[in-house]
């Protein structure tokens, strides 16, 4: 599936931008590379498909007295298959995505699309928030305002940048190999080079930690620390799915891309396992927001694309490429996140001057705990800045 969304750039309307104050942006970097304004607007024929394969699924069948014990529970995903299909408004999503100016451009060969809202402050800091997988911009939503325009004057104020990761969402499908972390972090050092930000603060979880870390190493003078809800990655090997989209993503790019209760329920699993619950994922994470964060993957067409990160980082050496950097380090820890390493190796390899023991959380902090993960950052940045 590839749409035209990814080749147009409308201008945003006023009423797209009201309530919002919009960034000064630069039309062009030394490069010569186009910033342009940007809404996403999925055809409808693509909404009437997803419509018509979710009606024509084709369920597989469950052991009696068994719910996740296997995998995904087939009475969640066909709870969830029902709603996404008959009552699920893509949008009205994708009208709140659009509240906040976006924008395309074009760095090494690769669209990056990312969210863009600058604080009325003028001593707002930069910050760049990187999502993972199979996270997305809509992991951050609802941290712009709170960031951008807090209402304590007191409280650090924040210009947002929210990049898709290359080959996700409305960035799209990636068109060369190579796109693994580092070149990603090359990539985001440019863009923010490119908005005209001198120094900068980074916050990432999952795949965005990873990112986030290799910024820092690559524009150590520009990043003014990072901000980090995931600073292990060694044990995230033990789990099935990080060993088949390391291995073949395009053999499992068949199936989740040509069914989207197949997407579905491959994306329930990771959100059943990796939040913090009492025994349903949909308890810790809104039933319309996790079901945005798999449409937008399946509208865009980056189902296969996305996974290819974790083929990619392989191939380019894994978790060894990651350098020990000196970088000032903020550590929220949340107890449900899904591998914990040794305090004392995270202090060995990073310059850590925040640690944070949340009381309640899990992998998706910006999800599950939007308001503490908020509260963090602001302290840190306060430090750093």
């Amino acid at each position: 599936m590839r749409l035209a969304v990814h080749m147009t750039a409308p201008i945003l309307s006023d009423a797209a931008m009201a309530g919002h104050a919009q960034p000064t942006l630069l039309s062009h970097d030394a490069a010569g590379a186009a910033i342009k304004p940007f809404q996403c607007q999925i055809p409808d024929r693509v909404l009437m498909d997803l419509r018509r394969r979710l009606a024509e699924t084709r369920w597989p069948d469950l052991l009696p007295g068994t719910t996740w014990e296997y995998g995904a529970d087939v009475g969640t995903v066909s709870l969830l298959a029902h709603y996404w299909q008959n009552g699920y408004d893509w949008r009205a999503a994708e009208a709140h995505i659009n509240r906040f100016a976006q924008f395309i451009t074009e760095i090494d060969g690769q669209t990056i699309h990312f969210i863009h809202v600058r604080s009325p402050r003028a001593n707002a800091i930069p910050l760049m928030l990187i999502h993972g997988w199979p996270g997305s911009i809509v992991e951050f939503l609802a941290l712009i305002e709170p960031l951008t325009n807090p209402k304590d004057a007191s409280t650090p104020a924040f210009d947002v940048t929210i990049p898709s990761l290359p080959g996700f969402g409305f960035s799209g499908p990636t068109r060369s190999r190579g796109w693994d972390t580092l070149r990603m972090a090359k990539a985001f050092v440019i863009l923010m080079d490119r908005l005209g930000y001198a120094r900068y603060g980074v916050q990432g979880g999952d795949w965005g930690s990873v990112i986030a870390q290799q910024m820092a190493h690559l524009a150590p003078t520009h990043v003014i620390g990072i901000h980090l809800n995931y600073a292990q990655y060694w044990d995230e090997k033990r789990s099935s799915f990080y060993h088949l989209q390391s291995d073949e993503p395009q053999t499992a790019a068949y199936a989740l891309t040509d069914s989207p209760v197949g997407w579905l329920a491959w994306l329930a699993v990771k959100f059943q396992d990796l939040t913090d619950h009492d025994g349903d994922f949909l308890h810790a994470v809104d039933r319309d927001t996790f079901l945005t964060d798999v449409t937008l993957y399946w509208v865009t067409g980056t189902v296969g694309s996305s996974m290819r990160i974790y083929r990619e980082h392989q191939l380019s050496g894994g978790d060894s490429t990651l350098p020990p950097i000196q970088t000032p380090i903020g550590h929220a820890v949340f107890p449900k996140e899904a591998f914990a390493s040794p305090e004392r190796w995270i202090e060995q390899r990073y310059n850590v001057v925040q640690r944070s023991e949340m009381p309640r959380g899990g992998h998706f902090a910006a999800l599950e705990q939007p308001d503490l993960l908020l509260e963090d950052v602001r302290l840190f940045f306060a430090k750093v800045n």
